[in-house]
C-alpha cells in the first residue's frame, strides 16, 4: 500500500487519494502524484490496477505542469463490487407505468359483458356470417355504447446493472418467469404471470459493461413462449 506522501517505486510522491462506494455497486477513486517534470513515465498508466484494490483499473490521467519543474498527475479509477460469483452487481430496479388499449372482446369477462353471437349482452352487434365482435349499439348498450376498447396496467420494468462480462443479445425476447438477476428483491405484480425480455442495451466503460435488461410483463395467460422462443440457447 502506497501512504500518503510516501514515493512509489519510480518516485512519484502520492500527495492526496480518495475512495467512493456507490449504491449501485461500483467504486471510484483517485490518486494525486507529484514528481519532477523528468520522472512523469513514474506515473501510473491508464489500464493499470489501483495499488489498493485490484478490481479497480486507471482510466483517466490529467497531468498538471507547475512550477519549478514539478507535474500534478491525477489518476481515477473505476470498478463494481461483484455479488459472490455472479461478476455482477446487484440490479437498479425502475418501474415504468402505464396502459395498453386491448380490444374490448378480449375482456376476462367478455361473456357477461359481450355475451356471444348466440346470445348477445348490452347491445354486442356480430357479424352474421364470421360471428366477430363489431361493436355496441342500440338502447341496450347504455354506456358501452361505442365502446371498442379497455385499459390494461402495462408492466414495464428494467434491471440496471455493471459486470464484466459481455452481454449475450440472444437472450432477447425470452420469455421468463422472473429475471436470471436479482429475483429476490424483484416485486411480485398481481395479474402477471411471466415477462418478456425485450431488450438489453449496454455500454462499456473500460473492461467492464453496464447493462440494461428491460422488461415487459404479460397479461394473466402470460406470453406465448412457442410464439417468443430465442434463436438460440445463450450462455
Amino acid at each position: 500500500m502506497i501512504e500518503k506522501g510516501e514515493l512509489n517505486e519510480n518516485g512519484a510522491k502520492q500527495v492526496d487519494s480518495t475512495y467512493n462506494v456507490k449504491n449501485d455497486g461500483t467504486i471510484e477513486a483517485s490518486l494525486t502524484f507529484t514528481a519532477s517534470k523528468t520522472n512523469i513515465a513514474s506515473f501510473p498508466a491508464i489500464d493499470d490496477d489501483h495499488p489498493d484494490d485490484v478490481r479497480l483499473q486507471c482510466y483517466n490521467r490529467t497531468l498538471t505542469y507547475g512550477n519549478h519543474e514539478l507535474v500534478t498527475c491525477t489518476c481515477s479509477y473505476f470498478g463494481i463490487a461483484v455479488v459472490g460469483t455472479t461478476q455482477k452487481t446487484e440490479p437498479v430496479i425502475s418501474y415504468d407505468a402505464g396502459t395498453n388499449q386491448e380490444p374490448i372482446e378480449t375482456h376476462p369477462r367478455w361473456d357477461t359483458i359481450g355475451g356471444e353471437p348466440n346470445a348477445p349482452e348490452n347491445g354486442a352487434q356480430y357479424d352474421e356470417d364470421t360471428g366477430q365482435f363489431i361493436g355496441f349499439a342500440g338502447d341496450d348498450a347504455g354506456d358501452l355504447l361505442g365502446v371498442q376498447y379497455y385499459l390494461t396496467p402495462a408492466t414495464n420494468f428494467t434491471m440496471t446493472y455493471w459486470t464484466t462480462r459481455q452481454p449475450n443479445l440472444s437472450k432477447r425476447l425470452k420469455v421468463v418467469k422472473d429475471p436470471e438477476i436479482g429475483k429476490k428483491i424483484f416485486p411480485r405484480i398481481p395479474n402477471v404471470k411471466n415477462f418478456l425480455l425485450i431488450d438489453m442495451p449496454y455500454r462499456k466503460v473500460g473492461n467492464l459493461y453496464q447493462v440494461t435488461e428491460q422488461y415487459m410483463g404479460s397479461g394473466d395467460r402470460g406470453w406465448n413462449e412457442e410464439i417468443y422462443k430465442p434463436m438460440s440457447a445463450g450462455l
